[in-house]
C-alpha cells in the first residue's frame, strides 16, 4: 500500500513494521547501558548509528535510566535540534519527559524524511527503555505537519503537539478515520496558518479525536515554553483520562487555576469571545474533577452579552474576507507560475500588496492588522517555499519568478537579492 503526499511517495508499511518490531523488542527486554547520559542540559549532536546523522537530546533530572521512560519526538522545520528543544525544557522537567530532535529530518520530500526518522527512533529506541504507552510527536511548521503524519501512520503516538501548521484532511496521506492519540495545537493570532488550526479543530470534533487548539498573541515563530507547558498540562488530563499517568492533584489544580487566569485575563480585556473559549475549554476537561456550575454560569452570562455577538460576528467576517484575498494571490501566483516567462509584469502584485498594507496591515482596528500580516507572511512563505521546490527540480525560471516576487514584497531587505 503505497501512500502520496505530493509528488513525493512513501511506503506506510515500513514504518508501521518497524515501530511493531521495536515495541516489542522494548515491552520484553530492559536496555541496560554502561554509558551515563547527562541530565539537565542540551546534547547538541548524538550520533545515529551507522550514519553521519545527528539529533539533540534533553533528559530531564528524575530520568532514571533503568525506568520506562515518556518521550517526545520534536521536529524542527530547519533541522536546528536545539531550537526544537528549547520550548520544551521546562515542560519536560516539570512533567518528566525525555526530549529528542533531529538535526537532519526538515523541510523537504516526505519520504527522505521518513528514512530519516526511521533511522532516529532505532537508535533511540535502543538507547533508552521507553514507555510505549507515552510516545509523543510535536513539530512546528512543516515539523508540525511531519508529527501529525508520522502520529496518523504509525498508530503507536499518544499526542501531538502541532505548533504554527495543522494538516489538510484532503491530502491523501492523512487518512480520514478516528484515531486514538490527542492533539494539542498552538497558533499565534498573527500566524499565517492561524485559520488553518481553527479548520483543523473543526475536522478533527467531526471525527471525535480528542483535541484542543490554544490561541496566543504572536506571528509564525516556535511558542514560547509557557505556551508549550499549556499543551502539556492538557495532555496530562488525556494521560489521567486514558490511565497512563496517575493523578497528580497538586498538578491537576494548578493547570485548573492556569487555564482560568487565561480565561479571566481575556474578559477584562474585553475579549468575550476568545474568554468564552477559555471558559468552555475548563468545563470540557475539568468538570470530571471539579465542579465547574459557576464557570456554566459565567459562559451563559458571556453569551448573552453584545460584545460576544459583536466578536462573533467580527471574525466570521475577517475569516470570509481573508479567505476571499488570499485565493485571489494564489490564483495569481499559480497562473503565473505556469507561465514564469520573463516578461511578466509585477505591477498587479505591487498594485494589490500595496491595497493590503494600507487597507488593513496599517489599519486601527487590531484584528484587520493581524489578518494583514497572516495574509502578507502567507504570500511570502508561499513564494519561497515553491522556489526550494522548483529548485529542487531544476526549474530555474519558475525558481527565479518566485524570488522577483519575494523581492517585491521585501524590497528593502538585502535576502531577496542575494537569492535573485
Amino acid at each position: 500500500m503505497a501512500i502520496h503526499a505530493s509528488k513525493e511517495k512513501f511506503d506506510i508499511r515500513m514504518l508501521r513494521y518497524f515501530f511493531i518490531v521495536v515495541f516489542f523488542t522494548c515491552s520484553y527486554t530492559i536496555f541496560c547501558q554502561n554509558e551515563s547520559h547527562v541530565r539537565g542540559v542540551i546534547i547538541d549532536s548524538v550520533t545515529i548509528k551507522n550514519s553521519i546523522e545527528t539529533y539533540s537530546l534533553y533528559l530531564p533530572e528524575r530520568f532514571k535510566q533503568n525506568e520506562l521512560s515518556a518521550i517526545v519526538f520534536i521536529f524542527d522545520p530547519g533541522g536546528k535540534g536545539k531550537n526544537g528543544i528549547r520550548p520544551f525544557i521546562e515542560s519536560a522537567e516539570k512533567y518528566n519527559y525525555i526530549l529528542v530532535c533531529s538535526n537532519n529530518s526538515k523541510n523537504g520530500p516526505l519520504d527522505n524524511n521518513f528514512n530519516i526518522i526511521n533511522r532516529l527512533f532505532e537508535t533511540v529506541f535502543e538507547r533508552f527503555n521507553i514507555d510505549e504507552k507515552q510516545i509523543y510527536t510535536a513539530g512546528f511548521s512543516g515539523g508540525s505537519r511531519l508529527a501529525t503524519a508520522v502520529a496518523v501512520l504509525t498508530k503507536q503516538v499518544q499526542g501531538v503537539i502541532a505548533c504554527g501548521a495543522g494538516f489538510s484532511p484532503s491530502n491523501s496521506h492523512i487518512p480520514i478515520s478516528k484515531e486514538n492519540f490527542s492533539y494539542v495545537g498552538l497558533v499565534g493570532d498573527r500566524d499565517m496558518n492561524y485559520q488553518e488550526m481553527l479548520k483543523v479543530k473543526d475536522w478533527l470534533d467531526k471525527f471525535q479525536i480528542d483535541n484542543e487548539i490554544f490561541i496566543y498573541e504572536d506571528n509564525h515563530k516556535w511558542p514560547s515554553s509557557n505556551k508549550i507547558l499549556k499543551a502539556f498540562a492538557w495532555l496530562e488530563i488525556q494521560a489521567y483520562k486514558k490511565s497512563i499517568r496517575r493523578k497528580d492533584e497538586i498538578l491537576l489544580k494548578e493547570s485548573y487555576h492556569d487555564f482560568f487566569e487565561s480565561a479571566s485575563l481575556l474578559e477584562s480585556a474585553n475579549q468575550i469571545e476568545r474568554s468564552v473559549w477559555e471558559y468552555e475549554r475548563i468545563k470540557r476537561n475539568y468538570s470530571r474533577f471539579f465542579k465547574t456550575d459557576s464557570v456554566s454560569k459565567k459562559i451563559k452570562q458571556l453569551k448573552e452579552s453584545r460584545k460576544y455577538e459583536e466578536d462573533l460576528k467580527n471574525r466570521l467576517f475577517i475569516k470570509k474576507e481573508e479567505a476571499k484575498i488570499r485565493k485571489s494571490f494564489v490564483l495569481r501566483f499559480s497562473k503565473e507560475l505556469a507561465v514564469s516567462k520573463n516578461s511578466i509584469n509585477y505591477k498587479w502584485w505591487t498594485k494589490e500588496l500595496k491595497k493590503l498594507n494600507d487597507k488593513y496591515r496599517i489599519s486601527s482596528n487590531p484584528a484587520f492588522q493581524k489578518m494583514g500580516e497572516r495574509i502578507g507572511y502567507a504570500v511570502y512563505a508561499m513564494a519561497m517555499e515553491t522556489a526550494e521546490s522548483q529548485l529542487r527540480e531544476q526549474n530555474t525560471r519558475k525558481a527565479l519568478y518566485c524570488h522577483d516576487l519575494v523581492a517585491i514584497m521585501i524590497p528593502e531587505k538585502p535576502y531577496p537579492y542575494f537569492l535573485l
